[in-house]
C-alpha cells in the first residue's frame, strides 16, 4: 500500500468510526420523542367552561389491525368492542372503563381542567389510553362526562392531540334515583346450550365496588336498585364472563345494558398433515417499541474495530519506514 493510500485510510476510519459511535444517540432521540407524546382533553360546553373537572388515564393497551391487545389486567376478560369505529367507540369505552373498575387497575396519571377547562397528560408513548372523567357542578347542574377511548401511533403526524369529551347533565335532588342493570343474550335463544344458569354483576359507584347481584331467569335477568341523586358516576361489571361468550356493556345516566354474544368456538378437526422444509434463514424481526436500542452495543463495537484497525495501519507503516 503506498503512503497515500495510508494516508487515506487513516483520515477516513477516524470519520466512520465517529458516525457509527454518533449513531445510538440518534436512536436515543427517536425513542425519547416516541414517549413524548400529549393527550389534551378540552372540557367546554357552548359557552360553559368546565373548570376544576377531575380526570384519571389509564394505558389500556395497543391496536393491532381491528384488534386490541390488553394489558395483562385486562386480558382475561373477553370484551366485545365491535370494529372500533366512530359509531361503536363510545360503547367500547364504557365497555372497558367497567372492566377497569373491575380489575381494579391502577391509574397512569390524573389532574383537573384547568381555567380554560383543559387538562394535558404528556410523556405519553405509543398506544391506547382509557381516559375516566368525574361529575363536575356548576350551579344546579351537574355534568355526567363519558369515558375516552383514545389512540396515540406513529402514523399521527403531530405530538399533541386534543379530545373533546361527551356530556350529558342533569338537576340533582334530594330524591332517590332508579337504576337498573339488564342482562341480554346474544345466542339465538341458547341454541347452543352454554347459557349459565345465573351472572353475577358488580355494581361500582365512583369506581369503588358498591354491591354485588345475582341476574338470572327468575327475576328476568334484570335488577333494579335506587339510591341518591348526588352526582356519583356508576358502572356495572358481569364478574366471570361464561366460556364462549364475549361482553359489551352500554348505558345511559340510569340504565345499563349487559350483553353478551356467543362466539362459535373453532371446529375441533386435525388440519391435513403437510410436509415443512427446514427453514435454514430466519424470518426478519418487526421493530417493536422499546427495542430502539438495540443497535447500541453492535455499531458501539463497529466502531471501536475501525479505530482499531486505524491504529493497526499506523503500526504497521511506521514498521515499513523503519
Amino acid at each position: 500500500m503506498t503512503a497515500a493510500r495510508r494516508r487515506k485510510h487513516r483520515m477516513i476510519l477516524p470519520l466512520i468510526a465517529a458516525v457509527l459511535l454518533m449513531l445510538p444517540q440518534q436512536y436515543a432521540q427517536k425513542a425519547e420523542a416516541a414517549e413524548n407524546k400529549t393527550i389534551t382533553l378540552v372540557c367546554r360546553q357552548d359557552d360553559t367552561i368546565l373548570s376544576g373537572m377531575e380526570w384519571t388515564l389509564y394505558r389500556i393497551g395497543k391496536r393491532n389491525g381491528s384488534e386490541v391487545e390488553f394489558i395483562p389486567e385486562l386480558s382475561g376478560y373477553s370484551m366485545d368492542l365491535g370494529d372500533l369505529s366512530a359509531d361503536a367507540v363510545d360503547t367500547a369505552a364504557k365497555t372497558i372503563a367497567s372492566y377497569v373498575a373491575e380489575a381494579g387497575l391502577a391509574p397512569l396519571s390524573n389532574g383537573s381542567t384547568n381555567t380554560s377547562g383543559e387538562l394535558a397528560f404528556g410523556g405519553l408513548n405509543n398506544g391506547l389510553y382509557l381516559a375516566v372523567g368525574k361529575t363536575l357542578q356548576v350551579g344546579n347542574t351537574t355534568y355526567f362526562p363519558s369515558a375516552l377511548l383514545l389512540e396515540i401511533n406513529d402514523a399521527d403526524a403531530g405530538i399533541d392531540y386534543d379530545a373533546y369529551p361527551k356530556f350529558y347533565y342533569s338537576d340533582l335532588s334530594n330524591q332517590a334515583t332508579k337504576y337498573t342493570v339488564r342482562k341480554i343474550w346474544a345466542d339465538n335463544d341458547d341454541q347452543y346450550q352454554k347459557r349459565p344458569q345465573e351472572i353475577s354483576v358488580d355494581l361500582f359507584k365512583d369506581g369503588t365496588r358498591y354491591d354485588t347481584v345475582l341476574l338470572n331467569a327468575e327475576n328476568e335477568w334484570e335488577y333494579t336498585w335506587s339510591a341518591l341523586n348526588d352526582g356519583a358516576v356508576w358502572t356495572v361489571a358481569e364478574r366471570e364472563i361464561p366460556a364462549d361468550y364475549s361482553v359489551m356493556i352500554d348505558s345511559n345516566n340510569t340504565q345499563f345494558v349487559i350483553r353478551n354474544s356467543y362466539q362459535a368456538p373453532p371446529e375441533t378437526t386435525a388440519p391435513p398433515q403437510t410436509t415443512v422444509p427446514p427453514q435454514t434463514t430466519p424470518p426478519p424481526q418487526l421493530v417493536q417499541t422499546g427495542q430502539l436500542w438495540w443497535p447500541v452495543l453492535p455499531l458501539s463495537l463497529g466502531g471501536i474495530i475501525l479505530i482499531g484497525a486505524g491504529i493497526s495501519m499506523r503500526a504497521g507503516k511506521k514498521k515499513d519506514e523503519e
